[in-house]
This record gives C-alpha cells, structure tokens and sequence, in this order.
C-alpha cells in the first residue's frame, strides 16, 4: 500500500507524483488510466519496487513480478536461458524454472523460439517471453506496464486468461493499457491519474474479458450453493430440472467449480467451455421444477424415452470433448430409423411449438439409468512456491551477470589490461614480494573496470525487471559484487603466476622469503586493491555517474588517488610488501584489509541506496 507517496526525478526536480494513497487488496483486478506523461510508468515502477518514493512510505511489499513498457532485445541469452535466470532470481531452482519457462512459452505461442537468442527474435516474440519471465514465478503482485502492446491475438488471449487465472489464485494485477476495453468489466478498481494524484475511475464499461460457461446436474430442483463467487448467471434447463447453466468469467471460475463440487449434495460438472472474448452474459432464465417442457408434444408411448436418451448422449459427447477426463455416461444403443411417419395431432391446450415430423425409432421403455457425468478432473497440485530468500536472490542475479559479462565478451578489455600491465612490469627472477606488490596494485584499475561493467551491461528495462523480482538495492550489490567477484578471480590467478616465476628473497637477494607466508600476504594484498577498486568503480559510474565520458574519466582518477594517496589501504598494503622485500620480512596487511572492506561496504550501502532513489 502507498501512503502519502510523492516521486520527483533529482533533488530539485518537478514532482511527477505527490500525495497518493493506494489500497491493493488481494484478489483484485486494478485498472490504472491517465493520459500519457501524466505518470502511470513512474507510479508502476512504485508499486512493483523498482523505484523508491522520495517522500512517503510503500508497505507490505508482496512477491512481485513487471512487465516494463519496451523490453529490451539486446541481451546475450537465449528466451528459455533468460527465464531460467529470472526464474531462479525470483526463488525457483533451476529445474523447475526450467520446466515453466517451457510451459509459459508454450502457452505463449513461443516455444519453437525457446533456443533462439533473444535479439534474433521478432519484437512481439521478445514480448512473449517479457509476459513469461512476469508469470512463472506466480507472483503476488503482478505489475503490467502496456504488456499486451505487440502480441497477436491469440497471445493476447492467453494473457487475458493468465491474469484471470492470477486473481483467481488470490494474486492482485495492477494493469497499465492503452486500450480501454482491455479487460473492461473486470476491474475490482479503477484509478486515473490526474494532478500528480490518483483519483477512482469507474471501469471502463466494453468488453468483459474471457468468460467461461458451466453446465452442471445435480438432484432434481436442487438448490445451489448460497454464495457464488462473482454473481454468474444461472439457467435452468425448463426441460431438466436437475440441469443448470452458469456463465462467469474465467477469473470466478475456479472458485464457482470448487463450491459446486464441494456442495452438500455435489454438483457433477458436464461442460466446461470457454466462450470468445466479449460474449455478452445470457439473461437469467428460471423454470420452475415442476414445470413441463413449453415446447414439446406428445409422442407415442414407445417413443417416449427415446428423447432423453439423445439428449444424454448429446451431453456426454459435449462433456468428454470439454473435459478430456470425464467419463461420458452410458446411453442406449443406437437404433437404426425408420420411415418417417405422421406424428399425432396435438390436444386441445397444448403448446402451439412447432411439431417435428420424424421421430427415432423406438427404444425399450425403460432405458437404463444414465451414470452422471463424471466432475472435472482436478488439477495436479503445482510445486512449491518460490521461497524468498535474499541470499538466493543475489546469488542468482550474481549467476546472471556473470553469464551476461561472460557471453558479452566485455571482460576481455580489462583482462588483456591486467595482463599487459604484469607483462611489461615484472620479469622472471625478481624479488617475489616486489612482483608481489606490484600485481597487487595493477588490480586497483582492474576492479573499478569490472565493477563500472557489470553495473552498466543491462539495459535499463531488462534491470527494471530484476530489480523488481528481488529489490533495486539487492539487484545493485549483486553487480558489485560480480565485479569483485572478477577482480578477485583475476588476483589469484596473477598471484599464483607472479609466485611461480619470482625468486623468493629479499630486494637485495641475500635473504630468503618463506614461499607460502609470502603468498598468503600477496593474496591479501590483492584482496584490499580489489575491494578499493570495485569502491572506486561503484562512485564513478550508474547511479552516481551517468554519463560515459566523465564515468570513465572519474574512474582513471579515483584509481591513481586510491593509490598514491597517503592513508589509503590500497596504498598501505602495497607498501608493507615492498618495504618488507628489503628485508626480507613478510607483513600481513591485514589493517589495509580491513580498512578497505570497510570503504567497500560503506560505498555498496551508499550506491545501493541512490540505485533505488535514481533509477
């Protein structure tokens, strides 16, 4: 819920929204309108958490899945890889991401794409697999922001019924769309956006959306079950009096099922049929029980039977074509016709129904009774759900960009840095905390590139979408950390190499340096660049520093400071190695460590924080 929540881009920026308060109960379907730039994408973004308010609160945070308004096809995955990814971000191991990512995209109409990488497909493709990566993880919040602009028809209709199936499940769906009879008559609410406020909107009357058509048999005039969620129309067959019809939509359908199944005496449920987008809802029409058909004549006594028997095998035909597990029920055998004949004239006072002039061959008088139908075959319970945890969370986003810098090819320009630097610096048969020293500060630049990398590599959209699914924050320390995590990768490897090609003594090499004493300082060493490094790296790019040319500048600059600077740790452990290396002493430094650790959690917690304020 939003409480007195006001957005504004910069400091002394114009409020863009101010003073809203939002309820969103669950199991609600909420509609937002507004003409465009008035802020319905900047209040969605509120709501799904990928933005935070600059005044006001945002309570109750739910599990939370968006859809952005143009979902980039630049990234370096394939449409089934990229869900897996989302769906692991979202709490679901990878096996069953795996299997709903196929499920989603098969409902979608996308699934011969699912091994095709994401910027080789067309745009309605990609928006496909945008509306799958919102819905596998079956979130409490669903966020839709114009995410039904490039689908085709039938794509369409299977989102319509996606969010139908949502609210059903208890979820609640806040919808942006351009079109106003997009799921119009099922809006539980209806807001419009007018002054930087929000102010109620009375649905948008047109078309009701997806609806769904029952027909069930139950004991002669049974009643039915006193609350019937959603008010469906309710008909009674004037000729059956055990057989009803009721149209819904398809977001009541579910709990309509369950209460007609779970009744006192059960419903049997025949037909199950979803009707095309916008039928209209058919006028209650109520016989009474005892009432006789206003339509039928007199038949012969031999022919008397030979009606129903029909009409069973009609409904069970028509109940196993809806219901692939139902069991039709037993009907009279075929018998072959005869010749027409004059049926008989009607008594006077009969009903003046048009009278058929065939009639089937006769049947024995007493057909036997037919089994009800068999009631819908239950949906197999679903996995868990996703559990939230905030360290799987930054764990998977960390998988993701890692796999976004590797397939990108990105890392390579601080790589062959890193590497050229080392081989013009060091030589075999150097004194070994020397070399030790010097690899440890090439690393300083190393990290803050690999850090300004991984938190620039998504588009904007794309880490709209992730930031949503675990926090704006989280998903911003999960790319420093990623950075780090490279830079420290790198460390070890020039350690190991710089070790292995030095001679372990002192600068003057007359005193011997314990190998493995010497190793574990350099390892360290390389620790405290690299976290002073990936410090430098978060200041100097997105979100402090936006734009690419004073990013780049500020990052060569900050690295320099942070090692030339008297009282820096990157300074200090550098320094410990190689004043150690004239005597051959081996220093821990483990006060520059900590004092770059420090700087390094200090910088995450400020950047994360302006993450969430400026995106």
């Amino acid at each position: 819920m939003l409480r007195g929540v006001g957005r504004r881009y910069g400091l002394r920026g114009p409020w863009v929204l101010r003073g809203l308060d939002l309820d969103l109960p669950a199991r609600t379907l909420v509609r937002i309108e507004g003409a465009n730039g008035v802020g319905k994408s900047t209040l969605l973004r509120l709501l799904a958490g990928v933005d935070v308010p600059a005044e006001g609160r945002v309570t109750g945070r739910p599990r939370t899945a968006y859809v952005p308004e143009r979902f980039p096809a630049a990234l370096p995955f394939t449409a089934a890889g990229y869900l897996v990814h989302m769906g692991r971000a979202h709490g679901l191991p990878s096996a069953e991401a795996a299997a709903r990512a196929e499920e989603w995209l098969t409902r979608f109409g996308a699934y011969g794409h699912a091994r095709t990488p994401l910027s080789e497909l067309s745009k309605g493709t990609c928006q496909k697999v945008a509306v799958a990566q919102a819905l596998l993880a079956e979130p409490d919040l669903l966020v839709l922001d114009e995410a039904w602009t490039g689908l085709d028809t039938a794509a369409r209709d299977a989102l319509d019924l996606a969010v139908a199936e949502r609210v059903a499940d208890g979820a609640t769906v806040v919808f942006v769309d351009h079109d106003p009879k997009r799921l119009a008559g099922q809006a539980g609410l209806a807001y419009r956006l007018e002054g930087r406020t929000l102010v109620p909107a009375a649905p948008s009357p047109g078309d009701a959306g997806p609806r769904v058509r029952i027909e069930a048999t139950g004991r002669p005039a049974a009643a039915l079950p006193p609350t019937l969620p959603g008010a469906p129309t309710v008909e009674r067959d004037a000729g059956n009096p055990a057989a009803i019809r009721l149209t819904t939509t398809a977001a009541d359908s579910d709990p309509i099922l369950r209460a007609l199944l779970t009744a006192t005496p059960p419903w049997h449920i025949t037909t199950l049929t979803q009707l095309p987008a916008g039928t209209p809802a058919p006028a209650p029409t109520v016989a009474p029980a005892t009432a006789p058909a206003p339509d039928r004549t007199p038949v012969p006594e031999g022919a008397s039977a030979a009606v129903p028997a029909a009409a069973s095998a009609a409904a069970s035909a028509a109940a196993q074509e809806a219901l692939p597990g139902a069991v039709p029920a037993p009907v009279s055998e075929a018998v072959p016709a005869t010749a027409p004949e004059a049926a008989p004239a009607a008594e006077p006072g009969a009903a003046s129904a048009p009278v058929p002039q065939t009639l089937p061959a006769p049947v024995p008088e007493t057909p036997p009774a037919p089994a009800p139908a068999a009631a819908p075959t239950p949906r197999r319970p679903g996995p868990p759900r996703p559990v939230r945890s905030p360290v799987r969370g930054t764990v998977a986003v960390m998988r993701c960009q890692a796999a976004l810098l590797g397939r990108s090819q990105r890392w390579l320009a601080p790589l062959l840095l890193y590497a050229a630097v080392l081989g013009i610096g060091l030589q075999a048969g150097q004194p070994l905390l020397d070399s030790l020293g010097y690899a440890a500060a090439v690393l300083v630049p190393v990290a803050a590139w690999f850090v300004r990398l991984c938190v620039t590599q998504e588009p904007p959209a794309a880490r709209a979408v992730t930031a949503s699914a675990v926090g704006p924050s989280r998903a911003h320390r999960a790319s420093l950390l990623t950075g780090l995590a490279c830079a420290l990768a790198l460390g070890c490897v020039g350690t190991v190499i710089v070790a292995l090609m030095s001679e372990p003594a002192s600068t003057d090499h007359t005193v011997a340096v314990p190998l493995l004493p010497a190793v574990l300082a350099g390892l360290l060493a390389a620790g405290c660049c690299a976290l002073l490094g990936a410090a430098v790296g978060a200041l100097c790019a997105r979100p402090v520093l936006h734009r690419h040319g004073w990013s780049l500048a500020a990052t060569m600059l900050g690295a320099l400071l942070a090692l030339v600077t008297a009282g820096s740790p990157a300074r200090a452990a550098v320094s410990g190695l190689v004043s150690g290396s004239l005597t051959g002493t081996v220093r821990m430094p483990l006060l520059p460590l900590a004092g770059a650790a420090l700087v390094a959690v200090a910088v995450a917690a400020l950047t994360s924080r302006v993450a969430a304020l400026r995106e």
